[in-house]
Order: C-alpha cells, then structure tokens, then sequence
C-alpha cells in the first residue's frame, strides 16, 4: 500500500492522524495535517489509506447549503 501512494490520497498514519498526501520522495512522505500544516514522516508511518466514498442516497437527500439540525424560521 506504502508504494501505491499519490498526492491527494487521504491517510491515517500509524500514530492514528489523518492526513492528506502533498509529496512523495523516497522514503518518507509530507503530508498535511491541518490547512497548511505540512509534515515530513516515514512512509512506513503510513498505516492506511482512507477511502473516500459518498453514499448516493445520502447525496440525493441533501440539499445544498442548507443546514441541518439548525433552527427554523417562521
């Protein structure tokens, strides 16, 4: 999985933080842990790359830039 990686794949490194690849070298990865926070680790910090999938029901449900939960108006 380690040699599969490409930029932009979402992460879960061993130490359980999620991250965003943004550069692969050799050995070791940066990766971005927050909105312009970029660190360098081992790639075999790497434990898992996250799945990113939407669950179409769910999508179809949504509407954009409503917001849930929130307080209706009258």
């Amino acid at each position: 999985m380690q040699s599969s990686l490409s930029v932009g794949d979402e992460v879960m490194l061993s130490s359980g933080i999620f991250a965003t690849v943004r550069e692969i070298e050799d050995d070791h990865v940066k990766v971005e842990i927050a909105e312009g926070v970029v660190i360098k680790v081992a790639r075999a910090a790497v434990g898992s790359r996250i799945e990113q999938h939407v669950d179409e029901a769910e999508a179809e449900n949504e509407t954009p830039g409503a917001v849930a939960d929130g307080p209706e108006e009258n």
